[in-house]
């Protein structure tokens, strides 16, 4: 199981997304060839065009392979031909999911996608690492609350179960199951399987950053990034919106993180909790109004009053010793971001 060699292929799932785009970007710009999955060939032709506009390196080294089903062994498994490894992002959440849907909508195409992506790398001689992006949701015991002073590392792992999640009584739960479960089918199938490949998994936490993927609206924003154009689109004279799940990572530093998993010398399964540190939707606030003094609609609200200290934190310092990264601050994150989605309003 070594590491992954320089300019090696590498499959990446789930092509067209927020966090993909800019993993892509990452591994061309350091000289690996890139394979993406997409669903479409129209999601194939936006992808690369975004990726033009956002004069990403190395683009002749991309290729884009549409796979309409990425829990189709059959489908996927030709797309490993050839890498040396596959960095999974490819993952279901869909708001539009109501009780009664969960299993069909989030458990079974999170849970078989990851189950997949194990069989067809270990189908294939070349491979080498498989890096699955899980989640904080995947860690996180939702039931205990705040916690003020828990400290969470990636030992620890939420308890929620596949019949929680198709049981569950709304889209977050769900959600979070889906994460569970499906990171621990992936260590489930290298326990129980002779592979020949590394495991490596990555749980961050909310991904805050500008975008390079399709996106042609702001009703089109990945979840965390709404949480961004909430506090930017409130109004001067509204309230600060609630703060959730308050532990990030910026987008380009989990697409190194991942980068440095695929080629870390180390040779034994590893998983990483990815995470910055805290933030609220206060701090978001104060850092707009302060560096859009003219064109902000972010509230007042409490400045400098900050919720760190009422709420559980993470320890993400195994990902920073082991991997080299080391991880930019909020404002550095937020203050492209904004200015991306005052200029997509405008639009």
């Amino acid at each position: 199981m070594a590491p992954v060699q320089p300019g090696a292929l590498v499959l990446v799932t789930g092509g067209n997304g927020f966090i993909a785009a800019h993993c892509i970007a990452t591994l061309l710009r350091s000289g690996h060839s890139v394979r993406a999955t997409v669903r479409s060939t129209e999601k194939a032709e936006a992808t690369r065009q975004a990726l033009e506009k956002a004069s990403v390196q190395n683009l002749t080294c991309l290729e884009l392979v549409v796979v309409e089903d990425p829990t189709d062994l059959q489908a996927l498994s030709p797309t490993l031909e050839g890498c040396q490894a596959v960095l999974h992002l490819a993952s279901a959440f869909n708001y539009d999911a109501v009780p009664g849907e969960f299993e069909e909508k989030l458990m079974i195409p999170a849970v078989k996608g990851t189950q997949v992506v194990c069989e067809a790398a270990q189908q294939h001689p070349s491979m080498r690492r498989v890096v699955i992006m899980s989640s904080f949701a995947s860690v996180y015991d939702a039931s205990l609350g705040l916690q003020p002073g828990r400290v969470y590392t990636e030992e620890d792992w939420a308890p929620l179960t596949y019949e929680d999640g198709v049981n569950a009584s709304a889209v977050p739960i769900a959600y979070r199951a889906s994460k569970v479960v499906a990171e621990r089918t992936a260590w489930d199938y290298v326990r129980d399987h002779q592979v020949q490949y590394q495991l490596v998994t990555l749980c961050p936490g909310m991904v805050f950053g500008k975008m390079i993927h399709p996106i042609s609206s702001l009703a089109q924003l990945n979840a965390s990034n709404q949480i961004v154009w909430g506090v930017l689109s409130a109004g001067r004279d509204g309230e600060i919106p609630p703060t959730k799940a308050p532990v990030w990572i910026d987008v380009e530093d989990l697409a190194e993180t991942s980068l440095k998993a695929l080629t870390f010398p180390e040779t034994k399964h590893e998983r990483f909790l990815v995470t910055q540190g805290s933030y609220d939707t206060q701090e978001i606030a104060d850092i707009i109004r302060g560096r859009f003094s003219e064109k902000h609609r972010a509230p007042l609200g409490e400045p400098g009053k900050r919720i760190a200290d009422t709420h559980y934190s993470c320890d993400s310092s195994k990902a920073q010793r082991v991997l080299g990264v080391k991880f930019r601050g909020l404002e550095e994150s937020i203050v492209p971001l904004a200015e991306q989605l005052y200029d997509m309003e405008t639009r």
